[in-house]
């Protein structure tokens, strides 16, 4: 058993929340098809940063912030085959609401549309696409999220799913928890989780107290 004390909780959503590896593929290979851009390079960088900086990486002869709206929408407009990590309605369920939100590269509408289509709450103060100038890695995106809840950065546990996430709530000063995945993305990553189920908080004095069970840890 593992235990853990945080003020705040900060979560990432695609690959942490929810899964949407299906729809986010099916979308890329649209997109990739209409434009003749190679679906495998696309692949192999998107995870967790925002659609337009993605698109910045392998065609910045394109207008990035129009075709990255294009995409956020073709994903916001079908949520089918996007599903909920096992545990975390009943996780987030436990959690104070000034003590959490989520962080995502996914813009508002997207988000809100995946988390409802999950039956998982949308916080008061969720940081989106559009709240941030530079998205992950850059560390802006779990700064703005821990100024929203009037915590410090250090004082924040993040949970993230990719490289580029991780690096951003690194970068912002949080601890990092892992979801997914047999082996660690980082050095510094306190634990890996592959779900909600083996993972309890509870609300103290002082804050937040997590215990993960050891069958939910893998190195």
């Amino acid at each position: 058993m593992m235990f853990l004390n945080a003020q705040a909780l900060l979560f990432d959503m695609d690959g942490t929340l929810v899964d949407s590896s299906s729809k986010v593929a099916e979308v890329w290979s649209a997109w990739c098809q209409r434009h003749d851009i190679d679906f495998a390079r696309v692949m192999a960088i998107q995870q967790g940063v925002r659609s337009e900086d993605t698109i910045r990486r392998v065609a910045p002869h394109l207008d990035c912030v129009a075709e990255g709206r294009w995409v956020d929408q073709y994903e916001a407009d079908d949520c089918t085959g996007v599903v909920q990590i096992l545990g975390a309605t009943q996780f987030l369920a436990a959690l104070p609401s000034h003590r959490w939100t989520v962080v995502t590269s996914a813009g508002l509408q997207l988000a809100s549309n995946r988390l409802s289509h999950c039956q998982l709450p949308i916080p008061a103060h969720i940081v989106c696409a559009e709240d941030v100038s530079v998205g992950k890695p850059d560390p802006e995106a779990y700064r703005l999220a821990a100024s929203r809840l009037n915590f410090a950065p250090q004082d924040c546990i993040v949970f993230e799913d990719a490289p580029a996430g991780i690096a951003s709530a690194l970068a912002a000063g949080c601890q990092v928890v892992q979801i997914g995945g047999r082996q660690k993305l980082h050095p510094n990553i306190l634990a890996v989780l592959q779900d909600w189920q083996a993972l309890c908080v509870v609300s103290t004095r002082d804050g937040l107290l997590l215990s993960l069970g050891e069958m939910a840890l893998s190195y």
